[in-house]
């Protein structure tokens, strides 16, 4: 792992950089949503594609065991992540007709979901593997807890 580590790119760097933010500092979940986007974009900073584009990707660089969770929890993934796209383009152009998630229950939902599906890529890439039960007992609390905001 720390082969992985020492031997990684920037890009994963500045993804991993961008998670830590959400670990090691309380913020509110819509900076932990930004966050994440921009730990994606950073990611995929050389390649042409949008922001719906570069979460697309990243999603199918997850193995498909975990793709298939994702799917089952929340539901159709192409529209899970337009809606990603667009609540962060809410968040931070301020374009309200985009934001696709106002509930925040919800909002702290799919963004508790997003930044732990980044957190298993970047384990990935480190070449740390999860056992899957372990990552469903971690989607059934994400999908149980009622959040107070």
């Amino acid at each position: 792992m720390i082969n992985n580590w020492v031997s990684s790119s920037k890009e994963l760097q500045l993804l991993v950089d961008d998670y830590l933010l959400t670990v090691n500092y309380r913020s509110v979940i819509e900076n932990d949503l930004v966050n994440y986007t921009q730990g994606i974009e950073s990611y995929f900073r050389n390649e042409r594609l949008t922001l719906r584009d570069k979460i697309n990707k990243f999603i199918e660089e997850l193995p498909e065991s975990y793709r298939e969770l994702l799917s089952e929890h929340v539901g159709n993934t192409d529209d899970w992540i337009g809606k990603l796209v667009s609540t962060r383009v809410f968040l931070t152009h301020g374009d309200r007709e985009n934001m696709a998630v106002s509930n925040p229950y919800k909002l702290v939902q799919m963004t508790k979901i997003f930044g732990f599906m980044v957190r298993i890529f970047i384990l990935q890439k480190l070449g740390i593997t999860i056992d899957k039960p372990k990552i469903l007992n971690k989607f059934k609390v994400l999908g149980s807890v009622k959040y107070f905001v």
